[in-house]
């Protein structure tokens, strides 16, 4: 099993629109093969930020995932408008050791 991080920081004040999308999200990526969870993050000391963790079957499955049109779907409940600081994003990809 691995673990996707996708960090981000909101750049235009949408981060409770944001947050409130995640929560009524659609659920489109649950029913992909190869998905274990998902947890959204928010540290306490920068709301703005986003911190979005996957947990995937393998490496392959999330990249097949990625490039379907589920994914595409997946982002339809963006706050329009939503900004983001491009220098703070990050994709980072985590061998799960335990749990």
């Amino acid at each position: 099993m691995i673990g996707v991080l996708s960090r981000f920081v909101i750049a235009n004040g949408l981060a409770d629109e944001v947050k409130t999308a995640f929560r009524g999200r659609p659920h489109s990526v649950d029913l992909h093969p190869g998905f274990v969870r998902m947890e959204v993050l928010s540290p306490q000391d920068t709301p703005n930020e986003i911190w979005l963790l996957t947990y995937w079957r393998s490496e392959a499955d999330y990249r097949e995932w990625h490039g379907s049109h589920s994914y595409r779907d997946s982002h339809a409940g963006i706050p329009k408008g939503l900004k983001l600081e491009s220098s703070a994003t990050q994709l980072r990809f985590f061998d799960f050791v335990c749990g």
